[in-house]
Parts: C-alpha cells; sequence; structure tokens
C-alpha cells in the first residue's frame, strides 16, 4: 500500500518515514492525553467558572 502512495504522490522513502512517525506519534500523544489529562475535571471547572460569573451579573 505506501508503494501506491509514493507512487501517487510522488513520495520517496524518506518522506513516508516522517508521515509514519508523525502519525505514530500523533496517536501516542493523543492516548496519552487522553488516558491522564483529566479533561472532565477542566470542563467541569469551566462550567462552574461561567456560571458563577453569570450569577455575578
Amino acid at each position: 500500500m505506501p508503494s501506491i502512495f509514493s507512487v501517487a504522490l510522488g513520495l520517496g522513502p524518506v518522506e513516508i518515514g516522517v508521515i509514519a512517525i508523525a502519525g505514530l506519534g500523533f496517536i501516542v500523544m493523543f492516548g496519552l492525553s487522553s488516558a491522564k489529562g483529566n479533561f472532565q475535571d477542566l470542563i467541569k471547572t469551566t462550567l462552574d467558572n461561567d456560571e458563577a460569573r453569570r450569577n455575578k451579573k
């Protein structure tokens, strides 16, 4: 499959390697941030702060 893309896009093995490493790095970082990011608390805090500002006015 990579040879099909390299012919169609004119990419060499170095470019394909860079794309593969960048894609893998993105997937790993996304997984880490999802697992350890604690986004639920961030969303809850943001909503609580917005509600407090609205009630203040």
